[in-house]
């Protein structure tokens, strides 16, 4: 029986999809763009997530853009090409907005509330410190973490193997009593493999897997979890 459960958080306890959309719709209504022009809008979404995507992957790899401002207000000037003052102050509000946007995957508040008194729980994620502790504070649940690391706030990603020797050393227990629940392959079915933790793949996307990829469960729904355990 596992003492613990570790959890990726976007696309997994937090439908990251939905919280950039809301706060996107948000924002340039708040700044009068596309305003009911429904094709205008789906042409700029499409095109800043592309420019956005583009952006983030240099942050990523410490390349030329050097803060998540950066990813942002680069993504507005490409899509939109209107003056810097406007990209910047699009970036800010945007920010704001999803640093406290919290929307949960379908199933996630039901398989908390049913674990947080059976296991130790953290969370490791790759995402932005400021974003994750808000989203998971505006959403109630901070405090059900025994630890939360973010790969920006010790410098390390998963599927690093150190990201998750940092989570154990929180959560003060072994690698074999721990389960990590994820979304991604590349980051966290790799991760898992490097850190000799068991995983289970949330498969939110119904993707066919390889032969070779052989996570210890697979579920779609994030209340077949409870089934695993």
């Amino acid at each position: 029986m596992y003492k613990a459960i570790i959890f990726d958080l976007d696309n997994t306890l937090l439908n990251y999809t939905l919280c950039e959309l809301d706060s996107m719709k948000r924002t340039v209504r708040d700044h009068n763009l596309f305003v009911d022009d429904v094709p205008q809008w789906d042409k700029f979404w499409e095109t800043f997530a592309r420019h956005n995507y583009r952006y983030w992957m240099d942050f990523v790899n410490l390349g030329s853009t050097k803060s998540i401002e950066d990813v942002l207000s680069n993504s507005f000037r490409d899509t939109l090409q209107l003056n810097q003052i406007l990209h910047n102050q699009l970036t800010s509000t945007y920010w704001n907005y999803f640093c406290n946007t919290c929307h949960f995957e379908e199933g996630a508040e039901e398989v908390l509330a049913s674990v947080k008194t059976k296991y130790q729980l953290g969370i490791i994620s790759n995402g932005i410190s400021e974003a994750q502790h808000k989203r998971l504070t505006t959403g109630n649940i901070i405090d059900l973490f025994r630890t939360i690391v973010i790969s920006d706030e010790v410098g390390i990603r998963k599927p690093k193997k150190e990201i998750f020797d940092i989570a154990l050393s929180g959560l003060k227990v072994d690698h074999k009593d721990v389960l990590f629940v994820g979304d991604s392959l590349e980051d966290d079915y790799h991760g898992s493999i490097n850190a000799s933790i068991d995983f289970c793949f949330y498969n939110r996307k119904k993707e066919t897997l390889l032969a070779e990829i052989k996570p210890k469960y697979v579920i779609n729904h994030l209340q077949d979890l409870l089934r695993v355990l």
